[in-house]
């Protein structure tokens, strides 16, 4: 089958040290545990899509490195179509994850190859996949390739999906071009200036002038806001005791996509707020486990929960 769903992707090795809290600047502490593992926003994206039962791409690029050739595997292992996954002379990307005792996390990351996607080639995989009816992005991979890729799926009449993390200079590039933009509180209050509590409203209006068709902000344990141009919806969280936030927020952008994928035609707001529910229950499941890869369920298990 050709992929429904298209990520933009960045595809990085995750280093993790779970430690009792998150350090103060300067300070050192004395962590739990070590691990690594693969990860990256836009990878969690593929492959939780692909584990709930879409068909996934992945247009991105890794390095010539061990790394990479593992990543790439590990995709073909998920059934993710890596057609159009690149090989770059720069090293695989990188994060380093620190996970406190409440499961809440802090992450630096070194963008790598997933900053030398070809811009041209993102805007050709989007016409050379002819089942698609999702595109996904986020800011951690070529901003140029992503932008590139959601101009192409808006001529053909694709639904792009924009996560905007982390939030930089390039969100207001994409806004116009994405019928759904996600983002998280921190992440909203940066792009709007607006608080996500008694700002929602104002906030979100400006991301309608500027293009977008519905605004998704998730509240972690409150659950999720979704707003179109005249109506505001609440989704409550599945409520359960977290372990680990890795790949939450991931893990709730590939539901969603998945989703999306299998309506057809034009989604319509109620089909935006069901998706949104089950993003939400899959992402529960996500926050009882530890890591992004290893925390993804599969539909039957999300069915279970």
């Amino acid at each position: 089958m050709s992929p429904a769903v298209a990520v933009v992707a960045s595809l990085n090795v995750d280093h993790i040290v779970q430690a009792p809290r998150i350090p103060e600047p300067g300070e050192t502490l004395m962590g739990f545990s070590t691990s690594r593992e693969l990860g990256g926003k836009g990878g969690n994206q593929a492959v939780a899509a692909a584990r709930l039962g879409a068909e996934v791409a992945v247009i991105g690029c890794v390095g010539q490195d061990e790394d990479g050739e593992e990543y790439r595997e590990a995709l073909l292992a998920e059934g993710v179509d890596v057609v159009h996954l690149r090989t770059s002379a720069l090293p695989t990307g990188r994060a380093a994850i620190t996970v406190d005792a409440e499961g809440v996390n802090s992450i630096v990351v070194v963008a790598g190859a997933n900053a030398d996607i070809p811009a041209a080639a993102a805007e050709t995989a989007i016409g050379e996949l002819p089942g698609l009816r999702v595109v996904v992005g986020q800011l951690e991979a070529a901003a140029d390739a992503t932008e590139r890729a959601f101009a192409a799926a808006r001529a053909r009449g694709v639904l792009t999906v924009l996560n905007t993390a982390p939030v930089g200079d390039v969100a207001a590039k994409l806004v116009p071009l994405s019928d759904v933009v996600v983002a998280n509180e921190i992440e909203f209050r940066q792009l709007t200036g607006q608080d996500p509590v008694d700002g929602l409203r104002r906030g979100s209006a400006d991301l309608f002038a500027a293009g977008c068709r519905w605004v998704i902000v998730t509240l972690g344990a409150e659950g999720c806001a979704v707003l179109d141009a005249s109506s505001s919806v609440h989704v409550p969280a599945v409520a359960v005791r977290a372990v680990d936030t890795t790949a939450a927020g991931d893990s709730f952008v590939g539901a969603l996509a998945a989703r999306l994928a299998e309506i057809p035609g034009e989604p319509t707001t109620a089909d935006v707020v069901a998706a949104c529910g089950f993003a939400a229950t899959v992402a529960a499941v996500v926050v009882t486990r530890h890591g992004a890869h290893p925390s993804l369920p599969t539909l039957a298990e999300v069915l279970d929960a």
